[in-house]
C-alpha cells in the first residue's frame, strides 16, 4: 500500500513493533511510471476532490442509518458512493490510468488492476450498493468487486471504497433519533482489514463524528487517529459539499 495509506493502520500494529511498507515501496511509491512493481500512483486530478498527492478521503455523510431486518443500511452513504465513483471517472488522469492495464497479458490482472473495491460491514448494505456497482460497470465502464468487510479479507484492489454504514442518529419508523451503537465496527480487526485492503487510493464513506468519538474497549479513540491522519495527509471532505459543487454535473 501506498505510505500514507499505510499511516491510517499503522496504529493497529504498535505491539508487534509496527507496520511501514517495504524500502522499495518507500522509495517508488510516487513514481509516475506505473508499470514500476513498487508505484502506488495514481495520477488522478479533480479540483476539490483528489489531486495526485492525496491518497486517503474520507467523506462525511451526517445522515441516519436505518435498520434492515437484523441489518443496518444507509441510504445516503449509497448515494455518496455512487457520487464518488462518478467523480473518479470525471477526474483528469483516470482514463490513462485505466487504459494502462490493458497492456498485461493476463486478462485476469487486468480485471484485478482496472476494479474499485466496494466494501461495507453489513451485508443489507452490500446488497443495496448493488445498484451503483452495475451502473459503474455497465455506464461509466468501471469494474467493481462488491463484498462484505469480512469476506474481502485477503483481497486487495488499488482503489478501495469503504461504506461504514453507522451514524450518530437513526431512522425508525420515518421518526429520527440519536444512536451511539456503532455494532461490527467496535472490531479493530474489522477496521484493520477495511482500512488496509487498497494499494493506491483509500475512500471512506461515514459519519465522521460519529467515529471520531468511538472509544474501544481500553479506551482508545481508534477512529480519531484514523481520521485525524486522513486530514493532515489527505482529505475529509462533507458529502453535502460533494454533492452542491458536482452533484448537478452532467
Amino acid at each position: 500500500m501506498h505510505p500514507k495509506i499505510n499511516n491510517v493502520i499503522k496504529q493497529f500494529y504498535l505491539d508487534e513493533g509496527g507496520l511501514k511498507p517495504g524500502k522499495p515501496i518507500r522509495d517508488n511509491a510516487n513514481d509516475t511510471n506505473l508499470s514500476n512493481p513498487f508505484s502506488r500512483h495514481h495520477g488522478f486530478l479533480l479540483k476539490n476532490f483528489i489531486n495526485p498527492d492525496i491518497h486517503t478521503i474520507w467523506v462525511n455523510v451526517d445522515e441516519p442509518e436505518e435498520l434492515s431486518g437484523t441489518s443496518r443500511v444507509n441510504n445516503f452513504e449509497i448515494e455518496a458512493v455512487g457520487l464518488v465513483i462518478e467523480l473518479l471517472k470525471k477526474s483528469n488522469g483516470f482514463e490513462e490510468y485505466m487504459k494502462h492495464w490493458d497492456s498485461i497479458d493476463d486478462p485476469n490482472k487486468i480485471q484485478e488492476e482496472k476494479e474499485i473495491g466496494l466494501i461495507s460491514f453489513y451485508g443489507h448494505q452490500v446488497n443495496k450498493l448493488k445498484e451503483v456497482a452495475l451502473k459503474a460497470r455497465n455506464t461509466l465502464n468501471i469494474p467493481v468487486r462488491l463484498n462484505t468487510v469480512d469476506k474481502f479479507q485477503g483481497m486487495e484492489r488499488n482503489i478501495i471504497i469503504v461504506s461504514t454504514v453507522r451514524s450518530d442518529k437513526k431512522s425508525e419508523n420515518g421518526i429520527e433519533k440519536t444512536n451511539d451503537d456503532i455494532g461490527f465496527a467496535k472490531s479493530p480487526k474489522r477496521l484493520n482489514v477495511a482500512l488496509s485492503r487498497a494499494k493506491r487510493l483509500l475512500i471512506v464513506v461515514g459519519n465522521k463524528n460519529m467515529f471520531y468519538k468511538f472509544k474501544d474497549k481500553s479506551g482508545n479513540q481508534i477512529y480519531k487517529n484514523v481520521i485525524d491522519t486522513i486530514k493532515n495527509e489527505g482529505i475529509v471532505i462533507d458529502y453535502k459539499e460533494l454533492k452542491k459543487e458536482f452533484g448537478n454535473d452532467k
